[in-house]
C-alpha cells in the first residue's frame, strides 16, 4: 500500500501568499519542506482523498500521474478540498477522454454541496442525474458514518469528523485487500477534536491501523478550534495508542498545516518525533 502526500496544507497554502508574520517568512526563507500545498493524498495510484484545487500541479511537481484514479474520497466541499473544475473537466465539450468512471464518495450533504457548486460553474445539469453522470464519466456514492463499503477490493469505513457539520464532514478509513498485504490507513482531516463515539467505534472495530494522518491545521501554543493544534494532536497520539487502533509500529503523520504557531519544517519534526508522532510534507510517500 502506497500513499503519497500531494499537499499538506490548510486552506491558504503555506507560506500564506499575502503574510509576513515570522512563520511565513522563515518558509520563503528555507523552501523545501516548508513550501504547502493544498492537502490531498494518493494512495496506490487509485484512490484520491479529497478533489482539492492543488492536486493538478502537485502531480506535475512530483511527476505522479493521476490517469488511474478510479474513486475519490471526499471528506467536505470547502474550497481547499474540492475544485469544481475537476469535475466539469470531464464533460465531452472539453475534449476530455477519461480513463475511466470516476467514483465521488462523500455525505450525502457534501455530494449536494458539490452539486451545487458544480452547476455554478455549468449548464450541464446536476450531478446526481444520471444522464449528466454519463456525460462526466463519474458515479456519486453517498455514504453515512460508520458503514463500512467495498470500492476495488478496498474496504472504506467513514467516521464522524469535528468540523462543517453542515456538510456532515467525514474522516475516512481505508484497509486494502488481503491479497495485498491486508494494510490499513486512517485519513482524519479535516476536524478537531476526534468525538468519543468515533474513538469508540474505531476501538470497537479492531482494525489496527499501519498509519495514521491527522489534521494539524494549528501548532505549538495554540488552542484547538474548528481544526486540531499541537496539544490536542499529541493526546489523539496518545489515544491512538493506548486503544490499540494504532498497529505496533505503525506511523502517524501530521498534515494540513497553516501558520499559526507553525514553527520551520526540521523544529516541527524534531517537537513531533519526541512526541511520538511525525510531520508530513509534500511528496512524501511511504510504502506500508
Amino acid at each position: 500500500m502506497k500513499v503519497r502526500f500531494l499537499g499538506t496544507s490548510a486552506s491558504p497554502s503555506m507560506p500564506v501568499p499575502f503574510c509576513a508574520c515570522e512563520a511565513c517568512r522563515t518558509a520563503r526563507r528555507a523552501g523545501g519542506k516548508n513550501l504547502r500545498r493544498r492537502s490531498s493524498v494518493l494512495i496506490d495510484d487509485v484512490a484520491l482523498v479529497d478533489l482539492g484545487p492543488d492536486i493538478v500541479t502537485a502531480s506535475f511537481d512530483q511527476g505522479v500521474s493521476l490517469e488511474r484514479v478510479r474513486l475519490c474520497l471526499q471528506t467536505h466541499p470547502h474550497g481547499d478540498h474540492f475544485d469544481p473544475e475537476l469535475v466539469i473537466s470531464r464533460h465531452p465539450q472539453w475534449g476530455t477522454t477519461p480513463a475511466a468512471p470516476l467514483a465521488l464518495m462523500g455525505s450525502r450533504k457534501t455530494l449536494e454541496r458539490m452539486d451545487v457548486l458544480c452547476r455554478g460553474r455549468c449548464t450541464y445539469g446536476s450531478i446526481f442525474d444520471p444522464a449528466v453522470q454519463e456525460l462526466l464519466s463519474v458515479q456519486l456514492q453517498v455514504v453515512e458514518a460508520f458503514q463500512s463499503h467495498t470500492f476495488g477490493g478496498y474496504r472504506i469505513t467513514p467516521y464522524p469528523a469535528n468540523h462543517a457539520p453542515e456538510y456532515e464532514a467525514l474522516l475516512y478509513s481505508v484497509e486494502a485487500p488481503a491479497e495485498a498485504g491486508g494494510r490499513a490507513v486512517f485519513y482524519g482531516t479535516d476536524t478537531s477534536v476526534v468525538s468519543e463515539a468515533a474513538w469508540h467505534e474505531l476501538s470497537l472495530r479492531g482494525v489496527r491501523y499501519d498509519l495514521a494522518i491527522l489534521d494539524h491545521t494549528y501548532g505549538i501554543g495554540r488552542q484547538s478550534t474548528d481544526h486540531l493544534a499541537a496539544a490536542e494532536f499529541v493526546r489523539s497520539v496518545e489515544i491512538l495508542k493506548d486503544r490499540g487502533i494504532l498497529k505496533d509500529g505503525g506511523r502517524v503523520y501530521a498534515t494540513h498545516l497553516s501558520h499559526e504557531g507553525i514553527r520551520e519544517h526540521d523544529e516541527m519534526e524534531k517537537y513531533a518525533s519526541e512526541r511520538g508522532y511525525h510531520i508530513a510534507y509534500d511528496g512524501l510517500t511511504i510504502t506500508l
